[in-house]
């Protein structure tokens, strides 16, 4: 007696969903790991050997090399500093002001701003640095 050979079809998963699939999920983590970078304000800071961090970053004050300011990463014109700084010590009057003034901006203008802090009422002022790493 001669049986008949049923041949089955073996599934086999789609290798190309699969790989389209893979290639989605490839694309999504690298698109997705470049939104994680430092705000786009190019600066340089100075460096010295005693630079430390502040305990708490309250009001951020970021001088790029063409004098512009930016206050708590918003573009302000020089004129409104002042206003700017009035509001942000009504919000924290004991807050700490950290300027992070590129090394190129003339110590004048860093100077004028600093002036207009002290005169807004912020009582804590320090200015960012980067630290010298020492050769051995």
């Amino acid at each position: 007696m001669k049986f008949r050979d049923y041949r089955r079809v073996k599934a086999q998963p789609g290798l190309t969903s699969m790989i389209d699939i893979i290639f989605l999920l490839l694309i999504f983590f690298v698109l997705s790991s470049t939104f994680v970078l430092q705000p786009a304000i190019k600066i340089k800071l100075p460096k010295t050997l005693t630079s430390q961090l502040p305990v708490r970053k309250e009001v951020i004050v970021i001088i790029a090399r063409d004098k512009r300011v930016f206050i708590n990463n918003k573009l302000t014109k020089y004129s409104d500093i002042f206003n700017r700084f009035q509001e942000e010590s009504k919000l924290q009057p004991n807050g700490t002001v950290v300027i992070r003034a590129d090394r190129d901006v003339a110590h004048g203008f860093v100077v004028k701003v600093m002036d207009i802090v002290k005169q807004a009422g912020f009582p804590n002022l320090a200015i960012a640095t980067e630290p010298i790493k020492l050769e051995k």
